[in-house]
């Protein structure tokens, strides 16, 4: 299947220090990816690479079947970046917005933008400094879509959207892939719109790239135990390679297991276990359990009155 997007051994630096280190990364054309990590895993500067605004120090990118570099204006066409935060605009009005918007795109849909603005409530004479961030956010999305990309890249796409207009925008973007074959890339915080929107998954972690693929493959790869040992705690439990993280109250535990499920069930009622039982695991808990792989570690949060 063609790739929509390819690195191959891309890093950046900034100031000497490494953001990106040996990213190795595809997703297909037609795909819904979410890409999730951190504050500050390099999710922004690796969709600034994808659209060329800044460019890597080490590796290739390929970007719609052409290696990016200088000279690549007909690919930026078909590509869309919606960002977080988004840049100071001139004082222009919504409507002067869209019209200038409007000539750097050959494939723009003037009765889509139309008809976007209304659905979003951006009234046209409105002052783009003006709107609330919400509203902003709204009007990139509105702009994205009219532009008809192949590639949309979305960096917090939800970032100060209420929930009614946060679904209306989420299903807007996944309808338009489904209709037009759109590949998107979503970089969020919010898990929970990955899990039900994306078809794959990229986690980003330190700079680098440390798990991709299919979203049910990579949840399939990972699972919880519920385990009661009424004895002693079985400490070669832990020390089993297949359990990345052990949560234990008392004489019941929580295990994350990576892989096969069955072997470390048999382990477990083995070493005196009087319940093992599996539980669903969600995309968050197989995110922290894959970051904490890795190394990621904080401090618990507590509030002490004293």
């Amino acid at each position: 299947m063609m790739a929509a997007l390819r690195m191959e051994g891309v890093g950046k630096r900034f100031r000497g220090v490494p953001v990106l280190q040996g990213i190795a990364w595809s997703v297909p054309v037609g795909s819904v990816c979410g890409l999730i990590g951190p504050n500050g895993a390099g999710k922004t500067t690796l969709l600034r690479l994808l659209l060329g605004l800044i460019v890597p120090d080490a590796g290739t990118i390929e970007v719609l079947g052409e290696h990016l570099g200088v000279e690549n204006a007909g690919v930026r066409e078909r590509v869309h970046y919606v960002a977080s935060d988004p840049a100071a605009v001139p004082p222009f009005r919504v409507g002067e917005w869209i019209h200038y918007a409007s000539l750097a795109y050959p494939r723009w849909d003037a009765p889509r933008a139309a008809r976007m603005l209304d659905a979003l409530e951006l009234p046209s004479r409105r002052l783009v400094r003006e709107l609330s961030a919400g509203q902003r956010t709204s009007l990139q999305i509105a702009v994205a879509a009219a532009s008809r990309p192949d590639l949309l890249l979305l960096d917090e796409p939800t970032n100060g959207l209420d929930v009614l207009v946060k679904t209306q925008v989420l299903q807007l973007v996944i309808d338009m892939a489904a209709a037009e074959g759109t590949t998107l890339v979503i970089a969020t915080h919010h898990i929970e719109d990955v899990e039900r929107l994306a078809d794959r998954l990229a986690v980003l972690y330190d700079g680098r790239l440390i798990a991709q693929g299919e979203l049910d493959a990579l949840k399939a790869s990972l699972h919880r135990l519920q385990v009661v040992f009424p004895g002693d705690w079985p400490g070669e439990i832990e020390s089993d390679p297949r359990v990345v993280r052990v949560e234990r109250q008392g004489k019941v535990a929580m295990l994350t297991v990576e892989g096969p499920l069955e072997p470390v069930q048999e382990a477990c009622r083995s070493r005196g276990a009087v319940l093992v039982e599996p539980l669903d695991l969600d995309l968050t808990d197989i995110f922290r359990a894959m970051v904490e792989r890795e190394g990621y570690a904080r401090a618990e949060l507590r509030w002490d009155v004293r």
